[in-house]
């Protein structure tokens, strides 16, 4: 199965000089734990999750509105293409502990948004889908010991 049988497409972004109030705000409407950050040439520079708006106000005890999207921003960003065969998606996933990974197609160019929900009830109806339970079992150990390192520190 390929990424492009399954990924979101048209997923909702933003912009580096996007506040924080804004990308919440699209995050609400379209319902999505991750924002892909583009430059002025619609080109992906980085991601922004939920959680990384909700720890940097909680922090920096700032208004939304004040804070740049730009100041938060992940750059090293894990990608699939739509090509791409779903368990070499779901190895990048484990490898980087995410959830989510921005589809792309050439010239860093956003097609769409992988999530591992998206894998798992996509997977769990198609008997032919190629992904084995235990691969999507691993992937999910993977992220949440990501998760469990980050509320420890």
């Amino acid at each position: 199965m390929q990424v492009a049988e399954i990924m979101r497409r048209q997923p909702r972004v933003c912009s580096l000089g996007n506040s924080l109030a804004t990308a919440g705000r699209i995050m609400d409407e379209s319902d999505c734990g991750l924002l892909p950050v583009l430059d002025s040439d619609d080109r992906l520079v980085g991601v922004i999750t939920e959680r990384d708006v909700c720890v940097e106000l909680a922090q920096r005890e700032r208004r939304a509105s004040e804070v740049r999207v730009s100041e938060i921003v992940h750059y090293d960003v894990h990608t699939c293409t739509p090509d791409e065969d779903v368990r070499d998606a779901l190895v990048t996933m484990r490898r980087g502990h995410v959830r989510r990974l921005p589809v792309l197609g050439e010239h860093r160019l956003v097609k769409g948004i992988l999530c591992l929900d998206d894998v798992i009830l996509a997977t769990w109806t198609a008997a032919d889908s190629g992904v084995e339970q235990a691969e999507i079992a691993t992937t999910l150990k993977a992220v949440s010991r990501r998760l469990d390192a980050v509320r420890v520190t």
